[in-house]
């Protein structure tokens, strides 16, 4: 299977008809309905972050995208057959009675760290749980003990994550697999970005949207960056 061919069944599953799928992907992606259009005719591919963008809006794996490597469907919504419709965690509030198939995971409404302080101290102003289908955990593979949820703010993700998304945190995942996403303490701040390895431990920090600069930190830079976990699941509301 072609690339092209990849991408018009990755717009298939996201209910993107092939008319109009070059101002969808041009949306999505922040580039012209022009360069789209190149590539759903085959005339071009996109770069590697554009097909980071178009596999996460659409739900697929972005190795099967585009490489035709694996599964199609990601990790984030093979529960579910919308990208955009994650309903397995809510807020809830301590007189919430909980489920036989629902855990408390904490929730971080707020998401700037003080510098050098770590992730603990986000638990301790966390004012929110969430209920979440032990199911999802289980699909995921994610333990009970090392999930955590918090908001996503800024336009830097956008448009996979838009400001006020909802993301599920991995903690026990902090070793670095090249594309995926994961949440991170840079600067005194909880920043979730894809993540890249260097060589000499370097890392590059990649955003989703187009208009912010990747960055790329040396071995000695990098150490100032320290993973929390890797994002398992997203919830966005439109």
């Amino acid at each position: 299977m072609s690339f092209p061919e990849r991408l018009l069944e990755a717009l298939k599953l996201a209910d993107v008809k092939r008319h109009g799928a070059g101002v969808w992907l041009a949306k999505q992606t922040g580039t012209t309905v022009k360069a789209a259009n190149k590539w759903l005719n085959g005339e071009s591919q996109p770069r590697r972050e554009k097909v980071l963008q178009i596999a996460s809006a659409t739900g697929v794996r972005p190795e099967w995208l585009e490489y035709g490597t694996g599964e199609i469907i990601s990790d984030e919504v093979r529960e579910n057959t919308s990208t955009y419709n994650l309903h397995t965690a809510d807020a809830w509030d301590s007189d919430t009675p909980l489920e036989p198939h629902e855990v408390e995971v904490p929730f971080f409404s707020e998401v700037e760290l003080a510098a050098g302080n770590g992730f603990s101290n986000v638990q301790e102003i966390s004012t929110h749980k969430l209920r979440f289908n032990l199911s999802t955990l289980h699909k995921a593979g994610v333990s009970t003990d090392t999930v955590a949820c918090c908001k996503v703010t800024g336009d830097s993700m956008e448009p996979v994550l838009p400001g006020g998304s909802t993301v599920g945190i991995d903690t026990s995942q902090v070793k670095i697999q090249d594309g995926k996403m994961y949440a991170i303490e840079h600067g005194g701040l909880l920043r979730v970005k894809y993540l890249y390895r260097l060589p000499f431990n370097g890392i590059r920090i990649i955003s989703a949207n187009p208009d912010v600069q990747d960055e790329e930190l040396s071995g000695e830079s990098a150490q100032d960056v320290r993973i929390i976990g890797r994002v398992f699941w997203y919830s966005v509301l439109l």
